[in-house]
């Protein structure tokens, strides 16, 4: 198989998207299928994590550590399709990780134990308000966080809110009028790339002069948020907060201080 063939191979499957909306169990099944026979490490890690990844959100616990990358470089499918004859569909399906995620436990931002570890040492007991809560993984696992989401998101990906701990149902710019005043940091987590609530909020803590520090989780100009709020921050990058919160499918989402 040539490379302008197998690329040619990987965007079919990757069109291949009318599949229905399958269970976590469905889709491990799936891949432990696909992966059937081959002997090689890199496949059999990558659906190894994938499956503990799966059931500790079954059991509403965190994986413990952060997701390889996953998927296969086009010389590895070329060097390793007689090992694994559906390895090219194999490569395709686990990009499907995050979808199962969301659509199974209402999860969209996929992190380890490992990154909130160090996004708790980091906070160090500081009073946080999280915005744009979903279901709460993140506040779940930290101490003096109060979450807070409007659930507007319950009606997108066949997913309804279970959260994982307390959330008061409050709009992110109210949420801000309420509690800024008492908070020391302020974490905004997925916001949707759909409004310009972000922007609002930015404006907001501007117009307010607040003190603390703004935290942001996201894919700069891609998956979350809006453009003008991208276009109008001003970012850093902390090493400590990046360093095990690691890319493992096509978005790029990294921990930002906004200023």
């Amino acid at each position: 198989i040539t490379s302008v063939g197998l690329r040619a191979l990987q965007a079919l499957f990757q069109k291949s998207d009318g599949r229905h909306v399958m269970s976590w169990q469905e889709y491990l099944q799936e891949l432990r299928r696909l992966s059937k026979g081959s002997s090689q490490r890199e496949v059999l890690e990558q659906v190894s994590a994938v499956e503990k990844t799966l059931k500790a959100y079954a059991e509403r616990k965190l994986p413990r550590h952060p997701l390889p990358k996953l998927g296969f470089s086009e010389e590895f499918i070329m060097d390793h399709l007689l090992d694994c004859a559906n390895l090219l569909e194999l490569d395709s399906r686990l990009n499907d990780l995050r979808q199962t995620v969301i659509e199974n436990f209402g999860i969209w931002h996929i992190f380890s134990e490992d990154w909130l570890d160090d996004l708790a040492l980091h906070l160090n007991g500081r009073e946080t308000l999280q915005l744009m809560s979903g279901n709460a993984v993140l506040s779940a696992g930290l101490a003096n966080v109060t979450a807070t989401d409007s659930f507007d998101w319950s009606k997108q990906d066949v997913t309804r809110p279970d959260p994982w701990t307390n959330v008061e149902n409050l709009d992110a710019t109210s949420a801000v009028e309420k509690y800024a005043d008492v908070m020391d940091v302020i974490i905004m987590e997925w916001a949707p790339d759909t409004s310009e609530d972000d922007w609002e909020v930015l404006q907001k803590l501007r117009t307010m002069r607040w003190p603390g520090e703004f935290i942001v989780i996201g894919e700069r100009n891609g998956a979350t948020n809006s453009e003008k709020f991208w276009d109008e921050c001003r970012l850093e990058e902390p090493e400590d907060l990046n360093q095990r919160h690691e890319r493992f499918d096509f978005i790029d989402d990294r921990v930002y201080l906004i200023g």
